[in-house]
């Protein structure tokens, strides 16, 4: 076992437990040791951490941590000429440990290039670690509570983006993004060779991310043209990389699920949360809008409740008037009437969780549950 920080990204909480539910589904062992709004620190076993952190939505990057710098080796490439870096996530005065690497770096003859962040914070951004080659020419450390690490793995937001563009059927709104895809998959507890479940599949983006982690699937859309175009992206991503986990794409009525599928292991899905909206909406509309919804909610959890074995992710609207106001249905009561619970897997971290894109005129609560 060795001690890494994770850093983590806008929504510290949701990471997390994202974390948390993606190491425990994989049976790996762990200890927190620390954790706050911007990293975790955690002892781990040796692991694949680039393909972890390509699976994972909500991490930023991974950083080992040095017990000794003087026995560290920095730098193990042919050329003198390299680029590293020092990216400080709190308030320590790193100016001895730069002259410390200026030093040993010029006398180990190398022509050492500091790289800076362009941005006010100290701290280097995932893309200019990438786009500078800091971790296969270089090196970065990371600093945080008195803490020094080496980085050996980032988000790569590149990868994103060429999914993004590729991707042979196209939704301007109503697509999930890849991150949040991967948050739900991760926190569900789906891993290689399970069925994970979405009832609300779309264009498939949250089953294309499942399948490129191994993840059998099985999507849902009362849409023809979402589950034509679903079925076509998901084909597109077995053949681009090559995967193998199976997949099946149902012009169906999520509210009756049981009719086409005796049983998955688990689900997630960003359901229809109404039309969309241009501006915050007044009251009345926000009341009419819940109105419509809730019983679409009741009849896909009575679903879900009867065939999900494992954990069941769902996101749930709610409207934020300009008085400050919350507009939802009482979901609580659903999950009452449907012996389902909220899954408690850190004990200070409560459900809902709370996330909010960028723009985004409705807010998402999200709830991870399970059968009592």
């Amino acid at each position: 076992m060795a001690d890494y920080i994770f850093i983590l990204g806008r929504d510290p909480e949701l990471s997390l437990l994202e974390l948390v539910s993606y190491l425990k589904a994989r049976n790996i062992v762990y200890k927190i040791k620390a954790n706050t709004k911007i990293a975790v620190l955690i002892s781990l076993p040796e692991l694949d951490f680039p393909q972890i952190i390509l699976e994972l939505g909500g991490t930023v990057k991974i950083a080992r941590v040095i017990d000794d710098m003087d026995s560290e080796v920095l730098y193990s490439g042919k050329s003198n000429k390299m680029k590293y870096a020092v990216s400080v996530y709190d308030d320590s005065d790193v100016n001895e440990l730069r002259d410390y690497l200026k030093d040993r770096l010029k006398e180990e003859r190398l022509k050492a290039a500091y790289k800076r962040s362009s941005r006010k914070e100290q701290y280097l951004m995932p893309n200019d670690v990438i786009r500078h080659g800091l971790l296969n020419g270089g090196f970065e450390l990371v600093v945080y509570d008195d803490i020094i690490a080496r980085t050996i793995a980032v988000f790569n937001p590149f990868k994103y983006e060429q999914r993004d563009k590729e991707r042979p059927k196209q939704r301007e709104l109503h697509m999930i993004s890849i991150r949040l895809a991967k948050i739900l998959i991760n926190l569900a507890m789906a891993k290689p060779g399970s069925l994970l479940l979405d009832p609300f599949c779309g264009y498939g983006i949250l089953l294309q991310e499942a399948m490129l982690m191994n993840i059998n699937t099985a999507g849902f859309d009362i849409n023809r043209e979402c589950a034509d175009a679903s079925k076509a992206n998901l084909m597109w991503t077995a053949k681009r990389y090559n995967c193998t986990a199976n997949y099946r794409i149902f012009n169906s009525d999520s509210r009756h699920l049981s009719r086409e599928l005796e049983k998955a292991d688990c689900a997630a899905t960003e359901p229809y949360m109404g039309p969309l909206l241009k501006k915050i909406p007044v009251k009345s509309e926000a009341v009419k809008i819940i109105a419509e919804l809730q019983p679409i909610y009741r009849d896909v959890l009575r679903e879900l409740a009867w065939i999900v074995k494992g954990h069941i992710v769902i996101i749930v609207p709610r409207f934020r008037l300009y008085s400050g106001e919350r507009i939802k249905f009482n979901f609580e009561k659903m999950l009452h009437d449907f012996s389902l619970k909220p899954v408690e897997m850190l004990p200070e971290i409560k459900m809902p969780i709370i996330y909010t894109a960028t723009d985004s005129k409705i807010e998402r609560e999200i709830w991870v549950l399970r059968k009592i």
